[in-house]
């Protein structure tokens, strides 16, 4: 094997070096030819014997300059097949630097008494520059042209694609496609919004619009799938073409968004299906990397609830950045064990930096003690709004109680910085888990003034494709042919995907002051209906096929989630998608004799557990209306015939 590749090599390195030579042979004779080309041009072809001589005398070192020239800007390397626009500006640079080391020549010997280009004409430099760039150019689209025009179709029929987009992303998307026709994809047309690019041609394809017309466009072109080039477009306007390619008919994919584009991760080319990340695409987060990494570069990071999709993916960002030590707290075996493989498969960590501990928050004063933690963030929570309505006292025991006397162990064992991850359900909170999130806030905000330990509160909404999120519920109704159930049509709520919600989570644990609430930049609410509308399109099926049925809002559930409450006030602060809430927070003497009741009152029921949370939370209401529910298994056809009492 050893011996083969040997021989590979040998013989790959005999065809780089006789192409080096054709290719010098190629610009000798181009360089040769322009030279005296342009002598003649100056002389109108009549050129008189004395100039004759003089050029013949400097014709050597004209050439020889130029070839030199050329093998310093890389004329010998490159397939000529692929020109492209940097190979055009890298030829201009090297025929003008030579031009201009000719120049340089001329001024030089002259001044010496050394002028091996001794009665040339400057006219004749300037002209043999313009004939040689020319010339060069040409030989170069020359061959671009006709490796396009040999090029052999595939056998099979192509397929007839529609791009829509005819920005760069398109255009570079039209140009991969055309030079890899194994693909079997045949562009016929681009479809763009922009009314100054219509019936313009982009690499030799027409440019139609607008977008909104994509059926009637792939109609009359026949066209067989849609191509989606737009990775700037925001989720919005995805969903919208969305909704016009319904009409279409025709199965569509998409570039990766910006956001994978400028990682480097990915390319342009690399088509997918549309999936839901797309459906909530959002401008890319700007990273203030280097105070993140400052914070948690050799430090002692402890996150809690680490084998949930927040907890998790907390990890996942921390250890990148190359803490001293990252110590997850879990209680559940299984989640534990698989936040600590995922880990160890995708980053790969160093073994001894990453600490799993099976353990419950309330009992982890000795533990931290051990540690001495720099940052502590705790993700640790219940968060099912019908499983809290059902078991309000483990609710806010857990997410409360336990939310507390797990800072005050912090505190106690020396940690610089403690950030509590709430939701936007603690807003005017109509269920057992927003009132316990809000609870734990006040009580945790009550520790600034009493603890040498910095906290912050950090709000965001529902993370797509977390455990109890409608996505995965939707994508398994879809799976088992429907119906998919939504419990009201005007339901809407703020989404944020994982890495996204983390990010700025990071952001705001280095940028926060302590005592202060921050609500995370959610963009716009969407609709539940429209993404299960979206969702069944993405799984190439309709609303007759998959059907949606209503099934009434479940207890504690609102119809639309909040930012504000009222009397609260959004702050902008040094990052642009985190504003600070500049919340009511009530005495120390009321947290503390409240607290203590509300111990007492999880001792005892439900109602008593109620009672002690709306003194502390007025917005919150002690018996609550839950809005009456649709009966069962109504479907969108019925709905305007169905009256809801909210």
């Amino acid at each position: 094997m050893k011996k083969d590749s040997s021989l590979l090599d040998a013989l790959l390195r005999r065809i780089t070096i006789g192409r080096v030579f054709v290719l010098l042979a190629f610009h000798a004779s181009v360089f040769t030819a322009c030279y005296v080309f342009a002598w003649l041009v100056r002389f109108d072809f009549s050129m008189p014997q004395p100039y004759a001589v003089v050029m013949r005398a400097s014709l050597p070192y004209a050439v020889l300059v130029q070839l030199a020239v050329a093998a310093a800007f890389g004329f010998y390397r490159g397939w000529w097949r692929y020109v492209g626009t940097s190979d055009v500006v890298r030829l201009a640079a090297g025929v003008t630097s030579s031009v201009a080391v000719l120049f340089l020549i001329w001024y030089v010997g002259k001044a010496v008494h050394f002028q091996p280009l001794f009665g040339v004409s400057r006219a004749v430099l300037l002209i043999d520059w313009a004939f040689t760039l020319l010339a060069l150019f040409a030989a170069r689209v020359f061959v671009r042209i006709a490796k396009d025009l040999t090029r052999k179709d595939e056998p099979h029929a192509s397929k007839r694609i529609l791009i829509i987009g005819a920005g760069d992303a398109g255009e570079a998307l039209a140009r991969e496609l055309q030079h890899r026709p194994q693909l079997g994809m045949k562009i016929i047309a681009f479809v763009d919004d922009q009314r100054a690019k219509w019936h313009s041609h982009i690499r030799g394809v027409e440019v139609r619009g607008p977008i909104a017309e994509v059926a009637k466009i792939a109609s009359d072109t026949n066209a067989d799938e849609v191509l989606l080039a737009i990775p700037s477009a925001s989720g919005r306007r995805i969903r919208e073409i969305i909704h016009h390619l319904r009409d279409a008919g025709l199965p569509f994919r998409t570039v990766p968004g910006i956001d994978q584009l400028v990682s480097g991760k990915v390319q342009v080319t690399h088509l997918r299906p549309v999936n839901v990340d797309d459906l909530l695409r959002r401008e890319q987060i700007q990273m203030a990397d280097e105070k993140v990494r400052d914070l948690l570069r050799d430090a002692r990071v402890v996150v809690t609830g680490a084998g949930g999709s927040i907890g998790a993916e907390l990890a996942l960002q921390i250890v990148k950045h190359a803490p001293a030590e990252l110590h997850l707290i879990e209680h559940s075996e299984i989640a534990l064990y698989q936040c600590f493989r995922r880990l160890e498969q995708e980053v790969g960590w160093a073994k001894g930096t990453v600490h799993p501990h099976l353990v419950d928050c309330a009992n982890v004063g000795p533990l931290l003690t051990t540690i001495q933690p720099n940052l502590v963030v705790h993700a640790a929570a219940h968060k099912h709004v019908p499983l809290g309505e059902q078991n309000p006292v483990e609710y806010v025991r857990n997410n409360c109680l336990v939310a507390r006397r797990f800072a005050e162990q912090c505190a106690a064992a020396g940690v610089e910085r403690f950030v509590f991850i709430s939701t936007d359900k603690a807003v005017n909170p109509t269920s057992v888990l927003g009132a316990s999130k809000r609870a734990a806030e006040v009580s945790l905000l009550d520790m600034v003034n009493t603890a040498d330990m910095s906290v912050m509160v950090v709000r965001f909404g529902n993370v797509i494709g977390s455990s109890g999120s409608v996505v995965p519920l939707f994508l398994e109704q879809i799976a088992a042919g429907g119906p998919v159930t939504i419990t009201h049509p005007e339901a809407t709520r703020y989404f944020i995907r994982s890495s996204e919600a983390i990010s700025l989570v990071l952001q705001t644990a280095a940028i926060g002051q302590s005592g202060n609430v921050y609500m995370l930049d959610m963009g716009e609410p969407i609709r539940i209906e429209d993404l299960a509308r979206d969702m069944i399109q993405l799984s190439h099926h309709s609303v007759d096929e998959i059907p949606i049925v209503y099934t009434g809002l479940r207890p504690g559930e609102k119809l639309h989630e909040e930012v504000t409450a009222e009397g609260d006030s959004l702050h902008a602060t040094e990052h642009p998608q985190v504003m600070m809430v500049a919340v009511r927070q009530p005495s120390a003497t009321i947290v503390r004799d409240w607290l203590q009741r509300l111990g007492a009152a999880v001792a005892m029921n439900s109602e008593a557990v109620n009672r002690v949370l709306q003194e502390l939370i007025p917005e919150y209401p002690a018996e609550r209306e839950i809005p009456a529910a649709y009966p069962a298994a109504v479907p969108v056809a019925r709905l305007h015939a169905t009256r809801v009492d909210n």
